[in-house]
């Protein structure tokens, strides 16, 4: 059975063809971006439950590089690996730095550079999980203005015609009504899908984001409270006297 809509798209001037043709286009980005988001953001749930869990039983930072707990690509992991490497490096200059007096000026300043840096990673991880969802806020608010455009154009079409054959039978002026209601009802069906999981997604990537806003604290305290245990444990005055550590 063929459909009058897509009869009447046939029958219409190219005006609201290339409307439509643009809001097809819309429709397929929108449900592209919809469905890899969704996929994306559920394995990242889910990995990063298996991350947690895994790392809950660590003895050292140095651990969140291991094999284990590492290899996937998970955002956690990926910021477990920054904690780790931030870890090695502060004993390697701790350890590579001779006459240092002042320890706790050198853990402060060495625990900024740590924060600084897990905080650009997270920023970094952060912006990789809002990446394709603000498509969906701008096609969201673009797709009723393409098709209040088509409806328009069909309303000023209709009126052309009544004025054209001098006549406002309905044969005149259904064709551009028609034309207006289509082009309308395409562009909210493109918008509210869009609008609708919007909303949906941006909430799935708030509870992660704060996933790795907890972690990072987390791994700054554990980070801290471990450099100042290696550094201070039992030597402390041996650690200010000659320079070195342990």
């Amino acid at each position: 059975m063929e459909s009058p809509v897509f009869h009447m798209i046939l029958r219409s001037g190219w005006i609201a063809r290339t409307i439509v043709a643009m809001l097809v286009v819309l429709s397929v980005v929108t449900w592209g971006i919809i469905i890899r988001k969704i996929v994306y953001l559920h394995s990242v749930k889910k990995q990063n439950k298996r991350f947690r869990i895994a790392s809950a039983s660590v003895k050292t930072i140095v651990e969140f590089d291991s094999p284990a707990l590492s290899s996937g690509d998970t955002p956690l992991a990926q910021l477990g690996r920054v904690a780790a490497f931030e870890f090695k490096r502060i004993l390697g200059d701790a350890q590579s730095y001779t006459g240092i007096k002042d320890w706790s000026f050198f853990i402060e300043n060495q625990f900024s550079l740590a924060k600084e840096s897990l905080e650009n990673a997270t920023a970094l991880l952060t912006a990789k999980l809002d990446s394709g969802v603000f498509f969906l806020a701008i096609i969201s608010s673009v797709a009723p203005f393409i098709g209040l455009f088509g409806t328009v154009w069909g309303i000023m079409d209709s009126f052309f015609e009544i004025g054209n054959q001098g006549s406002a039978s309905l044969p005149v002026v259904a064709p551009g009504i028609a034309e207006a209601l289509v082009v309308t009802a395409m562009g909210l069906a493109v918008a509210i899908p869009a609008v609708f999981f919007y909303n949906y997604l941006i909430h799935k990537v708030e509870r992660i984001e704060q996933d790795l806003d907890d972690f990072k604290e987390t791994a700054l305290s554990r980070l801290k409270r471990e450099m100042m245990s290696l550094l201070y444990g039992g030597n402390k005055g041996e650690a200010g006297q000659s320079g070195k550590v342990l």
